[in-house]
C-alpha cells in the first residue's frame, strides 16, 4: 500500500487584486484517506488521498487534504469545458522525495489519448513545495478536459500535489502584496517600506503608485535601482519596489499611523493598495528634532556616513528604539561614522553643536 512520508507546507500569496476563479481545488471536502479524489476520474487508484491532522499556515483549515503517487505515471483528470476565446492560468502546488515530471494538460475526454493540448511541464525535485504554473493563450475547440500527469524519473519516491487552481486571465490586472512589517520610527525621520506588483493580465501594463500623505511626506519609489512612480510589467512578472518616506515632523507619539499606496493603471479598470501601520516614537528625549540643519549623507549607505553640521560637538548612533549603540565628541564641521558592521535597517543619527541644539536624522544601512 503507498505510504506518504512527505510534510505539507502550502504558502499562498495574498492579492489586493486577482483574476476570476472558476476552479480552486484544495481537496478539503468530501474525501477519504488512500482512496481516489472526489470528482477526478484516475485510472488504477493512481492518484489517492490523504489528510494531515495540522496546521499547515493556511486559514481558515485547520488540516489539509491532497493526493499523492508512487507509479511510473499517473493520469487525474477533471471535467472543465474551456471556452477558446478566454485565457486562462493553470497553476498546482507539488511535492516530491525523489524526481517526477509534472504536465497539465486539456483535451476531449478523460484518457491520455485525448490529452492533445500540453499546457506545461516542470521537473519536480525539490522536499520543499514548488508551484507550477502555466498561462495559456489560446485553447483549441473540445477541450472539455484538463488532465494532470506525473511521471517518475527516479524510482522509490512520492509525488505529492495540493492546491490545483484555474483562473480566467483578464486582459490588464495586477496584485499587489506588502513585504515589510509594522515598523516604528520617530517623527521627522525617513523609514523604508517594500511591496510586489505582480501582473496577472495577459497584456503589458503600467502600474502608477499614489501615497496617502496624511502621515508622510517627501517620497521616492525605487526598483531595480531606478526611481520612477511608474513601472511598466510584462504579462505574469513581479515588480519589487522600494519606497522611502518621511514621517511628519508634527505627528504626535502614539498616534495610530499608516501609509496607504494606491496603485492604478491608465484604463482604470483594476486597481490595488497596499497598507503599511507604523508606531510614532517619542523624541522628547532628543530635544530639538529641526533637521534642516544637519546634512548627513550618503543616504542609503553600506559602509560610512558622514555627518555635516556646524560646530559639531557630539555625535550618536541610535537604533529604531533609541538605544545608543555609539557616541563620541567632535569638533568641527564634520565627522565621518563607521556603519559598516550594522544589519542593514533604519538608524538614527543625533548631533550636538556647540549651540547646545540636538538634532536627528535617519539612516538607511543597506
Amino acid at each position: 500500500m503507498k505510504k506518504l512520508l512527505l510534510t505539507l507546507l502550502v504558502c499562498l500569496m495574498t492579492t489586493s487584486a486577482f483574476a476570476g476563479s472558476i476552479l480552486i481545488e484544495g481537496f478539503e471536502y468530501g474525501n477519504h484517506d488512500f482512496e481516489s479524489p472526489i470528482g477526478w476520474i484516475c485510472d488504477d487508484n493512481s492518484w489517492l488521498c490523504g489528510y494531515l491532522e495540522k496546521d499547515h499556515n493556511r486559514a481558515p483549515h485547520t488540516g489539509n487534504w491532497y493526493v499523492f503517487t508512487d507509479d511510473d505515471e499517473a493520469w487525474m483528470f477533471m471535467p472543465m469545458y474551456l471556452i477558446p476565446t478566454m485565457r486562462y492560468r493553470f497553476s498546482t502546488w507539488a511535492i516530491t522525495d525523489g524526481q517526477y515530471n509534472l504536465s497539465l494538460w486539456a483535451g476531449s475526454a478523460p484518457n491520455p489519448e485525448s490529452m492533445n493540448h500540453h499546457f506545461h511541464s516542470k521537473a519536480i525535485s525539490s522536499q520543499q513545495y514548488m508551484k507550477v504554473s502555466a498561462y495559456v493563450e489560446e485553447i483549441p475547440e473540445g477541450c472539455e478536459y484538463i488532465g494532470i500527469c506525473a511521471t517518475k524519473l527516479q524510482g522509490g519516491s512520492f509525488l505529492t500535489i495540493d492546491d490545483i487552481e484555474v483562473d480566467m486571465v483578464e486582459q490588464y490586472t495586477f496584485e499587489a502584496q506588502a513585504i515589510t512589517g509594522d515598523t516604528a520610527m520617530y517623527p521627522g525621520t525617513q523609514a523604508v517600506f517594500r511591496f510586489l506588483i505582480h501582473n496577472i493580465g495577459y497584456d503589458p501594463v503600467d502600474v502608477t503608485v499614489h501615497p496617502s500623505n496624511e502621515y508622510f511626506t517627501d517620497f521616492s519609489f525605487y526598483s531595480n535601482g531606478v526611481s520612477a512612480t511608474t513601472f511598466p510589467t510584462q504579462p505574469d512578472e513581479t515588480v519589487r519596489v522600494t519606497v522611502y518616506a518621511t514621517l511628519r515632523p508634527e505627528i504626535e507619539p502614539g498616534t495610530v499611523a499608516w501609509l496607504d499606496i494606491n496603485m492604478t493603471i491608465p484604463c482604470n479598470c483594476n486597481t490595488a493598495m497596499v497598507t503599511f501601520w507604523v508606531t510614532p516614537l517619542d523624541i522628547t528625549h532628543l530635544e530639538d528634532n529641526n533637521t534642516s540643519v544637519i546634512n548627513v549623507f550618503p543616504n542609503p549607505t553600506t559602509d560610512y556616513v558622514t555627518i555635516e553640521a556646524e560646530d559639531l560637538q557630539e555625535v550618536a548612533l541610535l537604533d529604531m528604539t533609541g538605544k545608543t549603540l555609539s557616541s563620541m565628541a567632535t569638533k568641527g564641521n564634520s565627522i565621518r561614522l563607521d556603519v559598516s558592521g550594522l544589519k542593514a535597517g533604519v538608524y538614527f543619527i543625533s548631533a550636538k553643536t556647540c549651540s547646545t541644539s540636538s538634532f536627528v536624522k535617519s539612516i538607511l544601512k543597506m
